[in-house]
């Protein structure tokens, strides 16, 4: 995390004989557009954190879209907004639910989803620490067809586009904008959010961080493959994503088609298996490309439980995450710190996270034969693989879950401190806000 700056610290601390703000229990109202038991990464990190949280004393509410699960309880409340109903209505009562709920925060942690918050915050005045892992504009534009599918992430940022595209891009500018603290994984996404007007000095890097998950199972390796009905001569590389354009599974099946199997099974001396994990909505192209190889090779396990993933990554011996896109993804920290091999494109936030040829391997994005290569090298059972995996797990067991809470405590305290100082929610507020709208109807 960046440091704070010499203005800034002074004002952690409160008057003598008081309770310093850093020590106070906080109210705390999360809201997300995506929350347990969806998949991906702002999900999981978001349960962990509001469990870690509530560990530490404080008080924490969620708001979030979806359907109560019935046989879940969380240690905390989670009010969750219906998504089946048209756009301006969920949008305005995802903004009502932020305001009730927000009344009796001390603070309210966006993440990515931030419109409907910042117009709450109109009205609530509170200071907003907005989390951001990634570009919706970029993501909407890309799921809704309004930009071409294989569209580089770097270069939507420096291009335009058509009214709608442009006029989210506004909106998304105004509400970081208008946040007190902006909190980002990795210096790769620092740098695209200061490029839309994020003021630096308000900018916060915290590095992502997971625990091992494979570490809880109590069944052996070899037991856990024969579950999942794996050979003992079969080489498994695992994908686990939402499967979506941008995410580049089609290399890697690309990879594993003729002549590439041939190849890749020269090379390991044994039968290579590709597991995809997870779904959405580039599933049916992906299986009629994997429907080209022999029967078998591909399979496509549909979204499965936390838990089975564990299982997956615990019987895998390499997995692969090719996307154009990543800002800094939970997956790869997970294979990490289970000990995996990864090949990952050689993008954003993947090169962040891995030093090439050292706890991984890098490939550029969507170039089947270098993607070829680097599984053969993480599927073999050769000193190259071993070293990646074990350099993995020791860089992995650096970044851990207590030092990410604490790093985003600190965050928090600076929003309360610097509007405690100065008696203003922080950012430009409402007046960006306007004016992005503004500039959205010319």
């Amino acid at each position: 995390m960046r440091p704070s700056t010499s203005r800034s610290r002074p004002l952690l601390e409160a008057a003598p004989g008081s309770t310093r703000l850093s020590d106070r229990a906080l109210r705390i109202l999360i809201a997300s557009g995506t929350f347990h038991p969806e998949s991906g990464g702002p999900p999981t990190y978001l349960l962990r954190l509001g469990r870690e949280l509530v560990e530490r004393g404080h008080t924490v509410q969620v708001v979030t879209y979806g359907d109560l699960p019935a046989t879940r309880r969380y240690p905390y409340p989670v009010y969750r907004v219906p998504r089946d109903r048209p756009v301006f209505s969920k949008l305005a009562l995802f903004t009502r639910e932020v305001w009730r709920r927000g009344q009796d925060a001390d603070l309210l942690f966006v993440n990515d989803y931030g419109l409907p918050a910042t117009l709450a915050n109109l009205a609530l005045r509170k200071p907003v620490v907005l989390k951001i892992v990634g570009d919706f504009a970029w993501e909407y534009a890309v799921r809704h067809g309004l930009i071409a599918a294989d569209e580089p992430f770097e270069q939507f940022q420096q291009s335009r586009y058509s009214l709608r595209v442009e006029a989210l891009r506004r909106t998304q500018r105004a509400y970081v904008r208008a946040a007190t603290r902006v909190i980002v994984p990795s210096s790769f996404v620092q740098g695209y959010v200061e490029g839309w007007g994020a003021d630096p000095a308000r900018v916060r890097v915290v590095r992502n961080a997971v625990d091992d998950p494979t570490a809880g199972l109590r069944e052996s390796r070899a037991s856990i493959r024969a579950s999942l009905g794996i050979g003992a001569d079969e080489r498994v590389l695992l994908v686990v994503a939402r499967l979506t354009a941008w995410k580049g599974v089609d290399t890697v099946i690309a990879a594993l088609n003729n002549p590439a199997r041939g190849e890749l099974a020269g090379e390991v001396q044994a039968v290579a298996r590709l597991v995809v994990v997870g779904d959405g909505p580039d599933r049916a192209r992906l299986q009629a490309l994997a429907a080209g190889l022999p029967t078998g090779t591909v399979r496509f396990t549909g979204e499965v439980a936390k838990p089975e993933v564990g299982r997956w990554m615990a019987a895998a011996d390499a997995l692969a995450l090719c996307s154009g896109y990543e800002g800094l993804s939970h997956v790869l920290l997970e294979a990490m710190a289970a000990g995996l091999p990864v090949v990952a494109s050689d993008i954003g936030g993947n090169r962040a996270l891995i030093q090439d040829g050292h706890d991984g391997l890098l490939v550029p994005f969507g170039d089947v034969p270098a993607t070829r290569r680097a599984l053969a090298e993480v599927l073999s059972d050769g000193l190259r693989a071993r070293t990646i995996r074990e350099n993995a797990r020791r860089g992995a067991a650096d970044r851990t879950v207590t030092r990410m809470v604490e790093e985003t405590l600190a965050v928090f305290h600076e929003a309360l401190a610097e509007v405690s100082d100065t008696g203003s929610a922080g950012g430009t507020g409402g007046a960006a806000l306007a004016a992005e709208s503004a500039g959205g109807r010319r």
